[in-house]
């Protein structure tokens, strides 16, 4: 029999968080002691699960900002080596995008298709802490627990939106097929989360590789905006097409020898 508590702590464990980082310095690598890019700025966290070894559970930063150049005099820059989703030290390939049903029906949409990373929906990091609290050597408790500067600020007043930086042409985000820079998906106040954000091309887009660069803004203006991230999708020929291709091919190779046979 399975506990309501066990069901409870897995439904906590989701790919994607929202959170806020509230570390004013630095503490480990090169700008050990310097001030923190991201304090006080949302951030996108992905969550990696070990199931075998729940002690190494962690986070990695998607959407954050950098520190380069020297140590002592470091530029900042608004995004991060790790920002591609999925992320591209996996060697990762992007997102199948699949048909859609009701509100995307003749579209071809993203959500949760099997592939790693597919499962866009946002959380709030605050979704860990009654798992986390319950059990500090749960998964939860060590996902919750890998880094406190990640999970120590309420994101009380945020009016959270995703905006995008650059977009593919033929590459649509939200139900209003939001596709110019600067236009923001509402996605709104802790509470209203989890979120799906919805990417989609038409039913019949050229295949080939589409992307979209994005970054979190508060509409309130309580928290700064996060680093720039960019999430990467890809159209495959339908099978059908990918046969009258082949049978097309073939017709050629064939017309080709019998107009040579016939010189």
């Amino acid at each position: 029999m399975i506990s309501l508590s066990a069901v409870a702590a897995r439904a906590a464990q989701h790919n994607y968080y929202v959170t806020v980082d509230g570390r004013p310095t630095l503490t480990s690598g090169t700008y050990a002691g310097q001030a923190n890019p991201n304090s006080g700025r949302l951030t996108l966290l992905y969550a990696h699960w070990n199931d075998a070894t729940p002690s190494s559970n962690h986070f990695h930063g998607i959407g954050v900002y950098s520190l380069t150049g020297p140590a002592d005099a470091p530029t900042v820059a608004d995004t991060n080596a790790n920002n591609r989703l999925p992320e591209t030290y996996t060697a990762q390939v992007p997102l199948t995008l699949k048909a859609g049903a009701g509100a995307y029906a003749g579209k071809l949409v993203s959500g949760e298709n099997g592939e790693h990373y597919s499962d866009l929906t946002l959380s709030s990091i605050h979704d860990l802490q009654a798992a986390a609290t319950a059990n500090l050597t749960s998964p939860e408790g060590y996902m919750y627990n890998s880094n406190a500067g990640y999970t120590n600020t309420p994101l009380t007043g945020l009016n959270l939106a995703l905006e995008i930086v650059s977009i593919s042409p033929g590459l649509n985000l939200g139900a209003a097929g939001l596709n110019q820079p600067g236009d923001r998906l509402a996605i709104g106040a802790e509470g209203s989360w989890p979120f799906e954000p919805v990417f989609w091309t038409d039913g019949n887009a050229a295949a080939g590789n589409y992307s979209a660069a994005l970054r979190f803004v508060d509409q309130a203006n309580v928290f700064g905006s996060s680093g720039t991230f960019n999430v990467d999708f890809t159209v495959v020929p339908e099978p059908a097409s990918v046969g009258m291709a082949l049978i097309a091919g073939l017709g050629f190779v064939v017309a080709t020898y019998r107009f040579r046979r016939s010189k």
